[in-house]
């Protein structure tokens, strides 16, 4: 079992069906889990959406947080939610690239592991066609 948990937030269903599409490449990602908010719910409902998935990973050394976009209502409710606990990092934007490395990385510090997954990022958006240009 890994030692560090991957939590997904976002507006709609990004994160819930990039999770999926993760492991429909990947297979089931142990300690993954996906918080959507969608409009009817707002920020209560994701402060206690995230409030659910921290109590099922409390066997968890650590704990990644991705979310969509940093100043949006996930965003926010994340950090509020989040700001005390020394176990969780927090990260804005995430993508497909990310989520397959996090579930097949073997990194355990959760240090590292973020700041790979930033740079995984990063790097994964490519202009394909100058790319092939080369």
């Amino acid at each position: 079992m890994k030692k560090i948990a991957l939590v997904l937030i976002s507006h709609g269903k990004m994160a819930e069906e990039t999770l999926k599409s993760a492991q429909m490449i990947a297979g089931h990602i142990d300690g993954a889990y996906s918080i959507s908010m969608d409009e009817k719910e707002g920020a209560e409902g994701v402060a206690r959406k995230i409030r659910e998935v921290m109590d099922d990973l409390k066997n968890y050394e650590s704990i990644l947080v991705m979310v969509d976009l940093i100043g949006g209502t996930p965003s926010n409710v994340a950090v509020k939610e989040l700001f005390k606990a020394n176990h969780v990092e927090i990260v804005s934007g995430f993508n497909l690239g990310m989520v397959l490395e996090f579930a097949t990385s073997s990194l355990q510090d959760i240090g590292q592991l973020k700041d790979y997954l930033i740079e995984i990022g990063k790097n994964g958006i490519k202009d394909v066609f100058g790319e092939m240009r080369k």
